[in-house]
């Protein structure tokens, strides 16, 4: 596999094009040529990870935070030190931050699914799906090969569900003109065909990449392809949290116990009114204060997030809401795990190089 191969995979189900404006996700150091010997999963480029990765032979990183978030004038061995590291040892450093967190298999929908929240919806919506099905016909013995180029180009996903499909048999009727080469039949000659209707879905940004899919998979010249847009209510392409709730409710003193253990934190800041149950919270991995108001539209209890303001703490505690900060990198340390389970879920029978979750711990906040 190739660094283009495996930023392809990561865009399926994390599109580039979900970052926020101020992000710098993508392909930051590298070629789309490069051969990959391994990977390397972290949510930060450090002195630590650079050497875990060289350590395992992997020479593809690909984290969380961007190593280049600003531009740069000049590469300083104090402030630029792994990064410069990296770039000698030849390593590519692969970038999957807020297009992570905002999709619906990104890394805030891992966290709430691990803590066991049930009736979970994404808590900012950014954007909607819109839906197309797109329906060709074809003989029998071509329509795997084209329902496989069409998955490939990205149709068939349904939520969890991938390959999703619905064929069924009939006869093809056509006339070849002239100076056509039918792949059956004969010009000026009424043929008739055995063919299967096919049809799946898409999204509005991959169904220009399945036509064209259809198109050099069929075997026909001119292949019928039909596009019809869905006009049925649909999820969210992104967002920004989710907000869910807990099996049963858990008291305070429970609750405070469970987010310790499940966050790996020894103390738990608190910015509000902490209630003496709570059931229904949101959760936003980093800095994720500013969806305080939008928490308590959606009737969550509690914000769980990793970094709070002083004066979005003083408002949360004015109006009676609560923010639990669990800090930046506890919210963000399960990415390794998130990226890993959701690269395998998108490749499929394709072979990925070898994948390792980092192990380096360089939490730069500690506690006495």
């Amino acid at each position: 596999m190739r660094t283009r191969d495996l930023y392809n995979v990561v865009d399926a189900f994390a599109p580039f094009r979900f970052q926020e404006d101020y992000d710098n996700a993508g392909l930051v150091i590298g070629a789309q040529e490069d051969e990959l010997r391994g990977v390397l999963l972290c949510l930060d480029v450090t002195h630590e990870t650079v050497e875990e990765a060289r350590a395992l032979g992997a020479n593809l990183i690909l984290s969380h935070h961007p190593p280049i978030f600003k531009a740069l004038k000049k590469l300083d061995p104090t402030q630029n030190g792994a990064l410069m590291a990296a770039i000698r040892m030849e390593m590519d450093i692969l970038v999957a931050h807020t297009n992570f967190d905002a999709s619906p298999r990104g890394l805030n929908a891992y966290v709430v699914e691990q803590m066991g929240l049930t009736d979970v919806h994404m808590l900012d919506v950014r954007e909607q799906y819109r839906w197309f099905k797109v329906v060709t016909f074809v003989p029998a013995e071509f329509r795997d090969n084209v329902l496989n180029a069409m998955f490939r180009a990205g149709a068939g996903q349904v939520g969890l569900y991938s390959h999703t499909s619905f064929r069924v048999g009939g006869i093809g009727a056509f006339v070849p003109g002239t100076g056509t080469h039918p792949h059956v039949g004969s010009p000026k000659t009424l043929t008739e065909v055995a063919e299967d209707r096919v049809e799946t879905i898409a999204t509005e940004q991959c169904v220009a990449a399945v036509v064209d899919a259809v198109r050099h998979a069929h075997p026909y010249e001119e292949p019928v392809i039909d596009v019809f847009e869905e006009h049925v209510a649909t999820g969210p392409s992104r967002g920004i949290g989710h907000v869910g709730e807990f099996p049963e409710a858990l008291s305070q003193e429970a609750f405070v116990a469970f987010i310790k253990s499940f966050f790996n934190v020894r103390i738990l800041p608190v910015a509000g009114t902490l209630p003496a149950t709570v059931e229904r919270v949101a959760f936003c991995s980093g800095s994720g204060s500013s969806l305080a108001s939008a928490a308590v539209k959606a009737g969550a209890q509690v914000l769980i997030t990793g970094d709070v303001t002083y004066h979005t703490a003083l408002d949360v505690a004015q109006t009676g809401a609560c923010i639990v900060i669990v800090d930046h990198y506890s919210s963000e340390r399960f990415f390794g795990a998130a990226m890993e389970r959701a690269l395998r879920e998108e490749a499929g029978d394709m072979d990925l190089p070898p994948l390792y979750q980092s192990t380096a711990d360089y939490q730069p906040v500690r506690y006495f």
